[in-house]
């Protein structure tokens, strides 16, 4: 506990670094704005990459601030709202000026220090259940209420293929120290990012916590192999439009697939695209009974941090295997195939992705699991001798770790005759 602590406070303290950068590093303006007649003011705000809160005072004030006026405008032509693009393109110019808001830095800083408190809690493992449900509501109403739906994992994604097309927007820094941010955290402890820190995945799994349809929800288990197939395949079309790989002339150079499936702009109602608004119910609905349905389906995050879990630092990992009875409770809690997979031992990397949720930990009976990094569970696992069984008439283990083992199967065992002594 001590270690992450400390490795917490570093990252505290890079992370501060580097959202501080963002902000006070000057930026030189671009030289042009995407502003077509066809384009609608949702879209000019996309391929701009500026905030639309930030842009719409910014019109003329005959555009309306009404709200629902606002919503049916954002998906309009400019030509049908009457807009000039010079007064389009001096708010475009006039958000991209006000650079990186204090708040983002302040999120920043905050999801390290959140994530470092979940980190702790994951090594405590007590009361996880609980505990984890109310940091879950925190979660969604701090990140998510509060702070809005950007920064978040899934656009620091799509920033970047931005950035490769050289699409007008956030200058280079912004988008590549927004996604070492993100890398970092996520490197530290598997999936923390997404687990304990992502407004959109807190409010499924809020959803799916729900005490309904236990049996339903034990069946929809999504495998591992259909949810990663799934993931691949929407990142592969993206891929292919967004750099017209093939001669689909489905939006020109830049279309991004991603825009039409961020749920994250439910904190930005007014901004939800319609394809968004149409399939928002059906997400909610799926995220009662299947666990955190976008994420294991769409997000190109989650498949970006399914690959760094296999040189994540800290990790669920087991400390004892010599302890496991094979009762497979583990794999009961766990709301993936992590756990099935970790015990079938068919490979180390890889694996489906563990969520670092702690429902195995604090499932064990015999302590098992533990989040930890891979020099813990080496002092922690004994290593020699075979496998222990107190009471039984299995050969006997290594009398080094004969003591402890007995005193804990006792206690384990209340009643049961122990079979193994400590040593002369």
């Amino acid at each position: 506990m001590k270690h992450f602590a400390i490795l917490g406070t570093v990252c505290v303290v890079i992370t501060a670094a580097m959202a501080l950068f963002i902000k006070y590093h000057p930026f030189q303006e671009e030289e042009s704005v995407a502003v077509r007649d066809e384009m609608s003011l949702r879209h000019i705000a996309e391929r701009n990459n500026v905030p639309i809160d930030a842009m719409i005072p910014l019109l003329p004030p005959e555009y309306g601030t009404d709200a629902v006026t606002t919503l049916l405008g954002l998906h309009q032509p400019v030509e049908v709202l009457g807009l000039e693009k010079g007064a389009i393109i001096k708010a475009v110019r006039t958000a991209q000026a006000h650079g990186f808001p204090v708040k983002d830095v302040a999120r920043y800083i905050l999801w390290s220090l959140w994530l470092t408190g979940a980190g702790l809690l994951l090594l405590r493992a007590r009361r996880l259940r609980r505990t984890r449900t109310l940091w879950l509501l925190a979660t969604l109403t701090v990140f998510g209420l509060l702070l809005g739906a950007a920064p978040n994992p899934m656009e620091a994604v799509v920033k970047l293929h931005k950035l490769v097309q050289a699409i007008p927007g956030n200058p280079v820094v912004f988008v590549v120290v927004n996604l070492l941010i993100f890398t970092l955290l996520s490197v530290i402890g598997a999936k923390m990012l997404c687990s304990w820190g992502c407004q959109l995945g807190a409010l499924q799994e809020a959803l799916y916590r729900i005490p309904w349809l236990h049996t339903l929800k034990r069946k929809l288990k999504l495998p591992f192999a259909a949810s990663i197939s799934v993931r691949v395949t929407v990142y592969g079309i993206f891929f292919v439009l967004f750099f017209e790989l093939l001669d689909i002339n489905q939006g020109g150079p830049g279309s991004i697939l991603y825009h039409h499936f961020n749920m994250f702009k439910i904190y930005e109602f007014y901004d939800l695209a319609l394809f968004t608004l149409l399939l928002l119910p059906f997400m909610l609905i799926a995220s009662i009974v299947m666990f955190r349905p976008f994420c294991q389906l769409i997000c190109p995050f989650g498949l970006y941090s399914w690959l760094l879990e296999n040189v994540a630092l800290y990790r669920v990992r087991k400390v004892s295997k010599e302890r496991c009875d094979g009762c497979h409770q583990c794999e009961e809690a766990c709301p993936t195939d992590a756990m099935k997979a970790m015990n079938s031992r068919t490979k180390k990397y890889f694996l489906p992705d563990c969520w670092s949720c702690g429902a195995c930990i604090a499932a064990c009976p015999n302590n098992v699991l533990k989040f930890a990094s891979s020099q813990e569970g080496l002092r922690q696992s004994p290593t020699r001798g075979v496998p222990i069984r107190c009471g039984s008439l299995q050969q006997k283990p290594d009398l080094a770790s004969a003591p402890l083992a007995c005193l804990e199967d006792e206690r384990e065992n209340v009643g049961q005759t122990a079979g193994c002594a400590a040593p002369d």
